[in-house]
């Protein structure tokens, strides 16, 4: 009775199942055709509405242009005509009323409706528009015959689904019934010794030898099971291990690492009456051995730097890679600057011995920041950050030593910032000004040049030199703007000046190195500034200092040859100081050079001095080359260049940089009005 009763059961499940999925197949496919059809339906309505307004527009618009109402009237009433349309409408251009006609059946229709709207256009011009509305007939007509398809095709497909059911079920029911006990009861008594009778030759026959197949390799596999999990157990503790050593160990130098030195401050930190220092080791030079032997040598030289420092501290103390060439030490229960700084010369003088890295001898040193807990800081964040501001102090003071942090240190990068932001303030404000220094013919009378000097107007600080803010601009990017500015109204003023000079005034301009950039931007800019405020020619001279001249892969020869077409002449600033060659300097169209103020200031009592200002200024004229003598303070000094033949003179024996106004008033004789 049980066994009829599953059979029964099974034959209803399957019956149904099967049923089931005819229906479920055959309504899915029935909506998404339905909809299909219905989307269909509506984008032929719409089109043939937009293509009948298209077709008559053009009348309708000539009509319109020429305020013809009744023959747009009769253009629009024959569109009636069309069973579904109920209204056509058309609008001038200001959205006015024109014309209008209305089916018979427009009042009483309140369904849904269809509506075109068509812009009455000619040559780009609009007239106004027209208005089709259309009501569903159209669609119903449509949803009506598939109504009557879709419940013949629903009857046809439950037929097919009905003796499909029973043939599947007689075919396939009895062998399908037996898998199905045995596999019940391997799942009820874990015993995989069962095996299923083939009871038929097809796939069903094919699915009990599978079946049984299975059974055999989880019986065989059942009996290792056990033995691997235990493998398994103990590779994932083993693995969980090595984890635990990852997150906490550098892999180049075995050293704990970042992460682990933050959560030992912050732990020594949360420990009640603790006392520690704090070092922060950064490699001096450590970037230029990677690039000269390469990362291999340098990875093992962190490695052998790491051995070093563990040897310099104690078992209590740890020693950490922050990473790249940094390291930290923490020493706990250390508060003496005295014990702190031994540990710190231990460090020093380990560091400098030789490293023999394979074939090659390594020479490295360190710059050392020293901070202390709780009298420096009181959080992670502050130790951290004033043990590193200690360790750039000591890098700023020449490397290889080691420095205390203080708070004029803080104090000395907060000043730094708060001048950072001010610069940019100062850039958006238009805070600068230009000062003009004047350059004297070697008579100490006439004046044609003169150089351009920023200065800044703080409206606190009063009037400061560029030597207090433009190396800060520089090594913050800030340097760009300084410089776009400066060309403009160095441009700006020179014009000026030359409009009101009855001879022509030529002013100098200095370049920064961080402005002259490969793709010739900086030329851009002067090229544009020099056309908008019509330049007159050779009235600018650049400054450019001579190590940006002497890069090899530099394009600053061609950027030059573009500034010399559109008549700015070219100086070498601070002559004498960098590395030039002779026969770079005949490649290039220099027009001025500067002989740097450290020659000027020796000549006085330096024979060599003497010597070299002469021969510059000698090659200077045999290149065609004029040139300008800076820094010249007393009399003995103008007179000894005189003697030299040298062109120019720039120094306060004749003028300190003044303002605008002054120089206007001093230097500049106007012309003579006729």
């Amino acid at each position: 009775m049980k066994k009829v009763f599953s059979l029964n059961t099974m034959n209803k499940k399957l019956l149904f199942i099967l049923m089931s999925v005819a229906l479920v197949s055959s309504a899915t496919v029935t909506i998404v055709f339905s909809a299909y059809e219905v989307t269909s339906a509506k984008e032929e309505q719409i089109q043939s509405l937009d293509s009948l307004s298209k077709m008559i527009s053009p009348n309708i618009t000539t009509a319109l242009m020429f305020d013809d109402t009744e023959a747009i009237q009769e253009l629009i009433n024959p569109i009636l005509t069309r069973s579904d349309i109920i209204s056509v409408v058309v609008n001038n251009k200001v959205g006015q009323q024109l014309a209008i006609a209305l089916s018979p059946d427009f009042f009483e229709y309140d369904g849904h409706s269809i509506e075109v709207t068509t812009a009455l256009t000619l040559d780009l011009h609009y007239y106004g528009e027209i208005k089709i509305q259309a009501n569903d007939s159209y669609l119903n007509d449509r949803t009506v015959f598939y109504t009557k398809f879709i419940t013949i095709l629903m009857c046809f497909t439950f037929a097919v689904s009905l003796l499909l059911s029973l043939s599947l079920r007689r075919r396939f029911l009895n062998p399908i019934l037996h898998l199905a006990q045995i596999a019940d009861k391997v799942t009820k008594s874990n015993n995989y010794s069962l095996r299923a009778k083939q009871l038929s030759k097809d796939e069903v026959g094919q699915l009990t030898t599978c079946f049984n197949d299975m059974l055999s390799t989880i019986e065989q596999r059942e009996s290792s099971l056990e033995n691997q999990v235990r493998l398994r157990t103990k590779e994932l503790e083993n693995a969980n291990i090595q984890l635990h050593q990852y997150a906490y160990q550098d892999g180049l130098t075995d050293l704990p690492n970042r992460r682990y030195f933050y959560e030992k401050i912050q732990n020594l930190v949360a420990t009640k009456n603790m006392k520690f220092a704090l070092i922060f080791i950064d490699l001096d030079g450590f970037k230029e051995i990677n690039d000269s032997l390469g990362h291999d040598y340098g990875d093992l030289l962190l490695h052998q730097v790491a051995e070093r420092l563990q040897k310099c501290i104690s078992k209590q103390d740890t020693v950490a890679r922050l990473g790249g060439d940094e390291f930290t030490l923490i020493l706990e229960g250390v508060n003496d600057p005295v014990a702190a700084a031994k540990i710190a010369d231990a460090v020093q003088h380990s560091l400098m011995q030789c490293i023999q890295i394979k074939e090659e001898q390594v020479n490295v040193t360190a710059s050392i920041g020293l901070t202390f807990y709780p009298a420096d800081g009181l959080t992670v964040e502050e130790l951290v950050k004033r043990a590193d501001q200690a360790m750039y102090l000591s890098k700023k003071k020449g490397r290889n030593r080691y420095e205390f942090f203080s708070y004029v240190i803080e104090e000395q990068a907060i000043e730094k910032r708060r001048l950072i932001e001010e610069i940019k303030i100062a850039i958006s404000e238009n805070q600068f000004e230009l000062y003009y220094q004047p350059i004297f013919s070697i008579d100490g009378i006439t004046v044609q040049k003169a150089e351009a000097l920023i200065r800044w107007n703080h409206p606190e600080r009063g009037l400061i030199t560029p030597n207090s803010f433009i190396p800060v601009a520089e090594k913050n990017g800030l340097i760009s703007d300084i410089g776009h500015w400066v060309k403009s109204q160095a441009i700006r003023d020179t014009v000026q000046f030359n409009k009101l000079s009855e001879t022509p005034i030529q002013i100098s301009v200095n370049t920064s190195p961080l402005e002259i950039d490969r793709a010739g931007d900086w030329v851009d800019q002067w090229i544009k500034a020099s056309k908008q405020y019509k330049l007159p020619a050779h009235t600018i001279l650049i400054e450019v200092t001579e190590n940006s001249l002497m890069d090899p892969d530099s394009s600053i020869q061609h950027q030059l040859k573009r500034l010399n077409e559109i008549n700015i002449d070219i100086a070498i600033d601070d002559f004498g100081v960098g590395y030039s060659s002779l026969a770079y300097l005949q490649r290039l169209d220099i027009d001025i050079l500067k002989i740097d103020r450290t020659f000027i200031k020796d000549i006085e009592t330096n024979e060599n001095s003497i010597a070299l200002v002469k021969a510059i200024i000698t090659m200077a004229h045999n290149l065609n080359v004029k040139v300008v003598a800076e820094g010249v303070e007393t009399t003995y000094q103008y007179l000894l260049l005189k003697e030299l033949a040298c062109d120019y003179i720039q120094g306060y024996i004749f003028s300190k940089p003044i303002d605008k106004k002054a120089f206007i008033k001093q230097h500049i004789k106007s012309k003579t009005l006729i």
